[in-house]
């Protein structure tokens, strides 16, 4: 089995404003991170024990975010700055890398600010746009083909006060949105895997899952009181996704009822953050423990093996890719 990780922020400057923001309890929605942040995709084979990881290579792209591999067109990425001040332009944007390593599709538009998730649909690409605060659904030439705005159902009230109203025509790329200025920060979206008319996202920022009709753009509330979530993925008994502030790994039946909470990090550890996990063909689970810089595998007897990142590199997401995927030879 091979997998990539990415991890945004490969800069020591970036660790050092973490570091101000979380333990010294600076204002969490306002600061913005205004230099360069590295950023780093690294490829590993996992041989199939308990453990069993290695670093088969690594490439450095700007900032990558959310990802997904795809047999026969290869990785999709997040990649490019944000905008870290009004008026200068960010360049985030949609790349994808076939399994020579070559870039061989980028796909860009004024919607994309803040982008964090990325899965492969039907008929196109579905982002989570957080700093408009919506989902975005693009084809393969870059046509916007969908979209559900967060402000437009419900959610309307910016994290630091006052009514948000979006202008859809103006290029948001050339726009700051910190968190004091968004009101979900939907960071992960995927078709509902048993309902391929649904589809699935979380509010980050509400505590909740909420599942939207493609055709209605209605939604219902189905998972509750989450504390900072990330990454809704299918799983072989229904869904799964990681409580990244209680550091733990959440799974759920196909109706939405916690089945088990798989702990992510070690306990004691103060500031805990479980940002991504998947389930492996191995009948384990691969754990992104970010804030110990940690891979931790755990399989169903609660056993653990630890794969250490090494400091700044703190994993956004891990996703699985076929045998065939390797990073262009340099």
């Amino acid at each position: 089995m091979k997998f990539v990780v990415s991890y945004p922020q490969t800069n020591w400057d970036y660790v050092k404003f973490r570091l101000n923001r979380i333990i010294r309890g600076k204002d969490k929605s306002n600061d913005v991170f205004r230099g360069l942040p590295g950023g780093k995709l690294e490829l590993f084979e996992h041989n199939g024990a308990l453990g069993g990881i290695k670093s088969l290579g690594e490439i450095n792209p700007v900032k990558p975010f959310g990802l997904q591999y795809v047999t026969g067109e290869g990785l999709y990425f997040i990649t490019g700055l944000p905008c870290s001040a009004d008026g200068v332009s960010g360049d985030e944007h949609i790349a994808r890398m076939n399994d020579k390593g070559e870039i061989d599709l980028e796909i860009r538009s004024p919607l994309m600010t803040q982008v964090r998730s990325l899965r492969r649909t039907e008929r196109g690409l579905l982002v989570t746009a957080s700093g408009v605060d919506a989902l975005l659904e693009f084809d393969l030439s870059g046509e916007l083909i969908w979209s559900w705005w967060a402000t437009e159902h419900g959610y309307d009230q910016a994290y630091g006060g006052g009514q948000r109203v979006i202008d859809k025509q103006m290029d948001h790329r050339l726009k700051n949105y910190p968190g004091r200025l968004q009101t979900t920060h939907l960071n992960s979206a995927i078709v509902d895997p048993y309902d391929s008319n649904k589809i699935l996202t979380i509010l980050f920022y509400q505590g909740k899952v909420i599942r939207i009709d493609r055709a209605t753009l209605t939604h219902e509330v189905v998972i509750n009181d989450l504390n900072g979530a990330h990454h809704i993925r299918p799983h072989s008994g229904g869904y799964m996704l990681s409580n990244s502030r209680k550091g733990e790994v959440l799974l759920f039946d196909k109706n939405f009822k916690l089945t088990q909470t798989i702990p992510g990090t070690n306990r004691y550890f103060p500031v805990k953050w479980v940002q991504d996990a998947i389930e492996t063909p191995f009948g384990t689970h691969l754990i992104a423990d970010c804030n110990t810089f940690n891979l931790r595998e755990r399989d169903k007897d609660g056993r653990e093996k630890t794969h250490n990142t090494h400091m700044p590199n703190r994993v956004f997401q891990i996703e699985p890719v076929d045998d065939s995927f390797n990073f262009a030879a340099k």
